[in-house]
């Protein structure tokens, strides 16, 4: 039975990896919409070949920027064609921040929830079993 809801996105992410999952209406199941990998990084710098680094973090935080506005661009263009009404976010504590602060009153005013959780490693199945309850009737 439909609620009338709408499609909520539900944006799952972290510094280096984003998910962005769809529940075409409240008490559906959520699905896989699309996966998002950060923009290649600025100057051509890439990672070790062994795949670890001494010293500071190998993603600085003008590149987690360049990330977060990529996602706020996606979620722009999606808004813009209508395929969602509602938005949730989840992602580690750092970035959830840094993309509420990025979202412009178009996108913030379809912000229903903000979650403080680092959901990226979980598999696809799982990460739908978490979101589930996330998305509920919102009020009108």
């Amino acid at each position: 039975m439909s609620t009338g809801q709408g499609t909520t996105w539900v944006l799952v992410a972290d510094g280096r990896h984003a998910r962005v999952l769809e529940v075409e209406d409240a008490g559906l199941p959520p699905r896989l919409r699309s996966t998002v990998q950060p923009p290649p990084p600025e100057g051509g710098s890439h990672p070790p070949e062994h795949g670890w680094t001494h010293g500071p973090d190998p993603h600085p935080e003008h590149e987690r920027q360049r990330f977060v506005h990529a996602l706020v661009q996606m979620l722009e263009h999606g808004a813009a064609e209508n395929r969602f009404r509602s938005l949730v976010l989840v992602a580690e504590p750092h970035m959830l921040g840094l993309l509420r602060d990025a979202l412009p009153r178009g996108l913030a005013d379809r912000l229903r929830k903000s979650i403080a959780k680092d959901w990226t490693h979980l598999p696809d199945t799982e990460l739908a079993e978490q979101v589930r309850p996330l998305v509920e009737i919102w009020p009108p």
